[in-house]
């Protein structure tokens, strides 16, 4: 007897001996099987026959319709080039180049590499061009800096900690036990 065959019989022994006992519960608990799997075995029984209790053929891994690499890193260079767009206007402008991708898909891929959110591509995108990978279009550098006020600051080297320093103070409110004619002047010389 195949070993399959072997799995539905001891299934099959099962179903019948909850028909003997006439309770479920007992039967599923000497032979160390749920209820649910028992029911499950019930309905395979009652559908397929004695086939249906041998072991299904395992899933696949892969679907049929998974959307091939070189697509997914095309969506993701696009959404890099075009950070602020979504994923149903990407999905317009790949399918003017031919790929059909919908927009929940897109959404999906974007999330598995990391890049969700606006917020995330324009990360990624700033990474990339501090990591000298890519170079920027003035629209992008708007939006990074827009999403990241320090970026506008990307120039300023200096060859060590505090070397350059520059700061602009302005005094709003008064000082305690300072006197009228000593607030004007502070306020004077601090313009």
């Amino acid at each position: 007897m195949d070993p399959e065959m072997k799995v539905a019989q001891q299934r099959l022994s099962v179903l019948e001996l909850a028909k003997a006992l006439g309770n479920v519960s007992e039967a599923c608990r000497r032979r160390g099987m749920t209820r649910t799997m028992f029911y499950e075995y019930k309905r395979r029984f009652e559908l397929y026959g004695i086939e249906g209790l041998k072991d299904l053929p395992p899933v696949h891994k892969t679907h049929p319709q998974t959307t091939p690499p070189e697509v997914q890193e095309k969506i993701v260079a696009l959404s890099l080039e075009n950070p602020t767009w979504g994923c149903h206007r990407l999905s317009a402008m790949l399918k003017l180049q031919g790929i059909s991708v919908s927009g929940p898909t897109i959404q999906n891929i974007l999330a598995k590499n990391g890049l969700a959110t606006t917020y995330d591509r324009l990360l990624k995108l700033e990474e990339k061009y501090l990591s000298r990978a890519i170079e920027l279009t003035p629209e992008q550098v708007v939006l990074i800096e827009k999403a990241n006020p320090c970026f506008k600051e990307r120039h300023v080297e200096t060859s060590r900690p505090g070397e350059l320093l520059a700061q602009d103070t302005f005094y709003v409110g008064q000082l305690k036990g300072v006197g009228k004619a000593e607030r004007r002047m502070q306020c004077q010389r601090s313009f």
